[in-house]
């Protein structure tokens, strides 16, 4: 199969370790064959939208491009923490005790990482004046850390499943990002204690198959699309044994008649055309597990 779209690529705008230049995307995405690609930088709180906005601002000044849109990747957070930012309260979470250990932060740049109540109301930092005001034409949705429950195996396996139906039903989301991704880094405190005992890839094998099914059901009947994550389905860690489960378990989801976007995940400087996390071995890997091109489509925004 030959992939024809890449939604989930960030910029050096992007909060995080992303440095690419929009010159360098759209050439590697011309040069790899994309005929719909976009940006989409991480939004997880609001803390993050003067990015969003240089990303935007930079955007326009590139110029209309054939199939180039604007988009971006928005967090599953809460409302405690959303309340806390936009009071520029947060100090204090700046540095806690973290089971047992001292964890440290600068700023709320992810969002407020711990400190939280446990299972609280959920919340996208964003809304409709913002996608209007911005033209943001998709909305990438993904899980990317606790809601400030128990970090074991079982309870986050729980919370990510609550996160995720969440992001399927809200009205802003268009593509839910990368399913489970993270699952085995927030099932145990790697975080603070940077122990492999602490990884934990054997969460993955853990969720209950209603959960998938569930979602399943879910993305079908509110017609969003879930993301195959390039950097998921051409991992090599653990053997690629995460790979595999993942694609696996998408590829049930395809029998079901769910409908998938393409994702990058791109944060390095060059567009990943050639090599072991790439296009073309996304391709091969895709492929291999039965995926054609008629299993994407587009975000509903884009139709």
């Amino acid at each position: 199969m030959k992939l024809q779209q890449d939604f989930h690529i960030h910029t050096h705008c992007s909060c995080d370790s992303a440095c690419a230049q929009i010159d360098d995307i759209v050439k590697g995405c011309q040069t790899a064959g994309m005929k719909h690609f976009g940006i989409s930088d991480h939004l997880h709180t609001r803390f993050n939208m003067p990015d969003i906005e240089i990303a935007r601002k930079e955007f326009l000044e590139y110029g209309p491009v054939p199939g180039f849109h604007f988009g971006l990747e928005i967090t599953c957070a809460t409302q405690w923490e959303c309340e806390k930012i936009a009071k520029r309260d947060f100090a204090s979470c700046f540095t806690c005790e973290v089971n047992g250990k001292k964890f440290q932060t600068m700023t709320p740049i992810d969002g407020i990482m711990y400190g939280g109540p446990a299972n609280g109301p959920l919340l996208l930092d964003l809304t409709q004046e913002d996608v209007d005001r911005l033209g943001i034409e998709y909305v990438i949705g993904g899980v990317h850390k606790p809601n400030y429950t128990e970090q074991t195996i079982p309870s986050m396996i729980d919370d990510y499943f609550n996160q995720s139906c969440f992001l399927v039903k809200h009205e802003l989301v268009d593509i839910l990002a990368h399913p489970w991704e993270g699952l085995a880094f927030w099932s145990g405190y790697y975080i603070v204690t940077r122990d492999p005992a602490d990884y934990h890839p054997e969460a993955f094998e853990q969720i209950p198959q209603e959960y998938w099914d569930e979602l399943a059901h879910l993305l079908i009947s509110n017609k969003k699309l879930a993301e195959l994550n390039c950097c998921d389905i051409c991992s090599p860690r653990f053997d690629g044994k995460i790979a595999r489960f993942t694609l696996e378990k998408l590829a049930e989801w395809r029998e079901k008649g769910v409908k998938f976007s393409f994702g990058s995940d791109l944060h390095r400087a060059a567009y990943p055309i050639e090599g072991e996390t790439s296009i073309r071995q996304a391709e091969k890997v895709l492929t291999e597990y039965g995926f054609t091109e008629e299993d994407f489509a587009l975000p509903s925004r884009l139709k």
